[in-house]
């Protein structure tokens, strides 16, 4: 399990691999009437999230950056940096309460 720290709603990464090259990367949550999603720039276009009740950026202990959320139906996302890949957690699960204190605390 990974231990999450700095729960926030704006970071700026320098050095994120971009390919060959290294660039800055700016992550906000926008929320909005259908919700919250956090929106990568890297160059150019950014990309997106989907909506979700509540998000915020977060550090990982294995140095990577995080995009925690809880949908609208109470489970809590790990989404990588990268926003490829989730990993759902359900409140049966022992790192529910861990990470839904981490989302509530920002």
């Amino acid at each position: 399990m990974i231990q999450l720290t700095n729960p926030r709603t704006e970071a700026t990464i320098e050095n994120w691999p971009y390919g060959r090259k290294q660039v800055t990367a700016n992550f906000e949550v926008e929320a909005n009437k259908r919700g919250e999603r956090v929106k990568r720039t890297t160059t150019g276009k950014p990309k997106a999230t989907t909506y979700y009740a509540k998000c915020r950026i977060v550090d990982g202990d294995d140095g990577r950056t995080y995009v925690l959320a809880q949908t609208e139906f109470g489970q809590i996302v790990l989404i990588p940096g990268t926003l490829k890949t989730t990993e759902y957690f359900y409140s049966d699960s022992e790192a529910y309460a861990l990470y839904k204190s981490q989302l509530d605390a920002a």
